[in-house]
């Protein structure tokens, strides 16, 4: 007897989990520290760079110039210059690497401490941006692209690197001010690849060992406050004064840098520059006390102490992680993330299996998203036995997950409100292929998959869905739940091209889903004989991943099957119509939300258009049967003035009932939604 599929899925998770294991970073080849640093680094002379990396330096040539080589060696697309600010370094280090091209040197007569030496060499920067960086430590690709990056961002002020040890563990992933005015480097002893500081967020502080902001910022708040000279806290208290301008400290894990700890002020609290760490934390303490009232204290833990300007903990569960590019229900979820966090949600997102996909989980991080993974996360139980205590809503997508994962939520999660993401109604789409295929085996599943989804919707504190017509659904199977509508948000991006200069039809969707695979079968069987015997010379598009033996064998001179596409605009730009020839299926339809949004028209069936409200001819052509389908493909195909009418119209809907707007408000009402 076959095992059931989640059973085969659980059983594939398992050995998948046990073939990865963690790098041991300390032994890279790729460390910086390893590399040898001999001879004198080149830099490239910019007139006008993006970027000044002030390097503040006493002595240590050696350290010195592996720091420079690594900021030489280093691959970023932004031009940059390099200061050497020379801390009074007897014997001079200013001689030793003054003639290293394209290094400018500012030296200190006498040596005055980090303060100083980086304040005199911000007054010599060029650069719109300035970067501090410590000759203790080695960059690694792209960390000065990612920090300027991050600092573009609005309300950002300043942005602080991931410092690792030379030992590959994490020393610093943003830092912890309490309450007492002393600090905490988060993450300390982490994997550097862990989720716990894998995504971007706000931080109360980041490392003046490497941060980045805007220089003329810098110069108004009058730099680093000289009352801590010769260091320590300065850093802290550039980071409080941005705040009371009302900007954010944010932390970037994807600017990985190296960090000597205490290689250049030694790790002596008493003697030498580290003395002034303890006096320095009481002047800043008496200075900022009454911001530091609304600090936490240390009884709180790490990790709740993290969430600098965090309404609550959200945890989300779908059944693999989100591709936007390929499909409709991917995007819908990163729109949902992304708001969430917009709401000032710490968000975690959760493939079932805990599969990692680089690329994907990338784009969550640096929404600043918590991505959990394996093998940094053994299951989802151990998660929330470990931290569900914490989570104040749960977001289980799609039916078997919500299925699977109800019971451990509940157990471990005892404050977390419950939301049931149902993505599409899977029963309905069941029903509607089994009505159409006449399958009474099929009608019995889907009855089946009717009452699953019913229990969840009771069973969970608030349920959504993607349109009017699924929540009023809903809502008559179960009187009284709580269902809100979240849509897909397309953003509407203007036609260039005419019609007169566009030809053919284009078809886009992923076929490992059904309804699309029948979809385009039917098309092309029922539907494209009638439309060449009218228009012998139109060209259809057919896009979608994975297209199976049965439609790839139907290519013709005529009919060009794409396979995957991962840049759709020249398509929707030169086609002149899309069609949705879809039979069954539930939910928002991507192609169709898409399409509009791009100002393409298109010819759907009333299943393609459930839910978007749209009107026959103002915003699309709706048809259902092969003659009609034909038909109005040839209409469109030829009609300027109806082709111009559902241009316009059709973006203009979806800009009025599809926006971030609705989005929102629908979160807005699952997350106030009482619990059960």
């Amino acid at each position: 007897m076959p095992l059931p599929s989640f059973l085969r899925e659980r059983l594939s998770a398992l050995r998948r989990r046990a073939r990865v294991r963690l790098p041991d970073l300390s032994t890279s080849s790729s460390l910086p520290w390893l590399d040898s640093a001999s001879g004198f680094p080149q830099f490239v002379e910019h007139a006008e760079p993006a970027v000044s990396i002030v390097v503040p330096a006493y002595g240590q040539l050696p350290m010195t110039l592996r720091c420079l080589h690594a900021i030489a060696r280093a691959v970023n697309s932004c031009t940059f210059e390099v200061i050497l600010a020379d801390d009074g370094s007897q014997p001079e280090l200013a001689d030793a690497l003054g003639a290293t091209p394209g290094l400018r040197v500012v030296r200190l007569p006498l040596r005055q401490g980090f303060v100083a030496a980086a304040n005199h060499g911000a007054a010599a920067a060029r650069g719109n941006q300035l970067v501090f960086l410590n000759n203790d430590t080695a960059v690694c690709d792209s960390w000065l692209d990612a920090l300027q990056g991050r600092l573009r961002r609005s309300g950002v002020g300043m942005v602080g690197a991931q410092l690792v040890s030379p030992n590959g563990q994490v020393q610093e992933a943003g830092g912890i001010v309490w309450r007492d005015g002393s600090a905490t480097n988060y993450g300390r002893g982490l994997h550097p690849d862990a989720p716990a500081v894998g995504f971007a967020r706000e931080v109360d502080y980041c490392s003046g060992a490497c941060l980045i902001i805007e220089r003329d910022l810098f110069q108004q708040l009058g730099g680093f406050d000289w009352s801590y000279a010769p260091g320590y806290y300065e850093d802290v208290d550039l980071a409080f004064r941005l705040r009371e301008r009302g900007l954010r400290v944010e932390y970037e894990p994807r600017a990985r840098v190296y960090h000597r700890e205490g290689g250049t002020a030694g790790t002596d609290l008493n003697e030498g520059m580290k003395r002034h760490q303890e006096s320095n934390r009481a002047l800043f303490a008496e200075r900022w006390s009454r911001r530091l009232a609304e600090q936490p204290t240390r009884d709180v833990g790490l990790d709740l102490a993290r969430q600098r300007g965090v309404l609550g903990q959200c945890l989300v569960v779908d059944r693999r992680l989100p591709t936007p590019a390929r499909d409709g229900g991917s995007k819908r979820l990163v729109g949902m993330l992304g708001e969430l966090r917009n709401l000032d949600w710490q968000v975690s997102f959760a493939a079932y299996d805990l599969t990692d996909d680089r690329v994907q989980r990338q784009a969550l991080e640096a929404m600043g998203v918590e991505v959990l993974r394996m093998p940094h996360v053994a299951s989802l139980e151990g998660f929330l036995s470990h931290r569900g205590a914490s989570l104040d809503c749960v977001v289980l997508s799609r039916l078997g997950v919500a299925r699977r994962l109800l019971a451990p939520v509940r157990r471990h999660c005892p404050k977390a409100r419950v939301i049931f993401d149902t993505v599409d109604l899977r029963s309905v789409r069941e029903s509607r292929e089994a009505a159409l295929l006449g399958d009474t085996k099929a009608v019995k599943r889907a009855e089946k998959t009717r009452r699953q989804e019913l229990v969840m919707l009771r069973e969970a504190d608030a349920t959504i869905v993607t349109s009017p017509v699924e929540r009023d659904y809903l809502t008559r199977q179960q009187s009284g739940a709580m269902v809100a509508v979240v849509p897909t948000c397309y953003r509407t991006v203007k036609p260039c091209m005419k019609f007169d200069r566009r030809v053919g039809a284009l078809f886009v969707g992923g076929f490992r889903h059904g309804p699309n695979r029948d979809a385009i079968l039917w098309f092309l069987d029922e539907v494209w004989p009638r439309i060449k015997l009218l228009v012998p010379s139109l060209q259809l598009h057919v896009v979608g991943e994975e297209p199976p033996l049965e439609i790839t064998r139907q290519a013709s001179s005529s009919v060009h099957i794409h396979g995957y596409v991962a840049e759709l605009s020249a398509l929707f730009e030169r086609s002149r119509l899309s069609i949705a020839p879809l039979r069954f299926g539930a939910g928002l339809k991507g192609k169709v939300h898409q399409s509009l949004a791009r100002g393409l028209p298109c010819v759907a069936t009333p299943v393609a258009a459930e839910g978007l409200g749209l009107m026959p001819d103002l915003h699309a052509v709706l048809a259902q049967s092969a003659n009609d389908f034909a038909e109005g493909v040839v209409r469109l195909n030829s009609d300027r003035d109806l082709w111009q009418r559902l241009s316009i119209e059709g973006q203009a809907h979806v800009e009025r009932y599809f926006s971030a707007n609705a989005l929102r408000s629908g979160l807005r009402s699952a997350l106030s939604a009482p619990r059960r």
